[in-house]
């Protein structure tokens, strides 16, 4: 009888805690990898499976966690990075974010691109009309539209 007693209220306990949380917000994603994409009034943030919220819903879009556990977000147009904990690894300053090749992922801002790490650290500033990673992480760019090989000190 005790265990039907403590199943009962802890069934209660967790659907009222549930709905509290769902009132705080307009829709509520799948969970995956402990952590769901919320909306409210239009911009989305990161709650954990306990309820917690990691980040505000202050973004337009923030994407699926990858293997590397991290999100690209949106904002006001300008793409930046997240990681699990919602620490802005990469603040929304780009007009783009290309996909991670090893840790090294180009970036575009002012039309310009450059390169990141998947710690945020700025390895190639925003000069370069084009950038390319090719083989053994060798990177090549164009400038004035002139090619020259970089090399980076990560």
């Amino acid at each position: 009888m005790k265990k039907i007693v403590i199943i009962f209220l802890t069934f209660f306990t967790l659907q009222g805690f549930a709905q509290e949380v769902s009132k705080q917000y307009d829709k509520i994603g799948k969970f995956n990898k402990g952590l769901a994409i919320v909306w409210k009034n239009g911009h989305c943030g990161i709650l954990s499976q306990d309820g917690r919220e990691i980040v505000k819903p202050t973004y337009d879009k923030i994407g699926s966690f990858g293997n590397d556990a991290i999100a690209y977000t949106t904002r006001d147009g300008k793409v930046g990075l997240l990681n699990m904990e919602g620490k802005v690894i990469v603040p929304n300053i780009y007009e783009s974010i290309g996909g991670f090749k090893g840790s090294f992922a180009i970036t575009r801002k002012n039309g310009l691109a450059g390169m990141i790490n998947k710690q945020g650290k700025v390895l190639i500033e925003n000069k370069y009309e084009k950038i390319t990673i090719g083989k053994n992480n060798a990177i090549k760019a164009v400038k004035d539209g002139q090619e020259m090989m970089l090399d980076i000190k990560n």
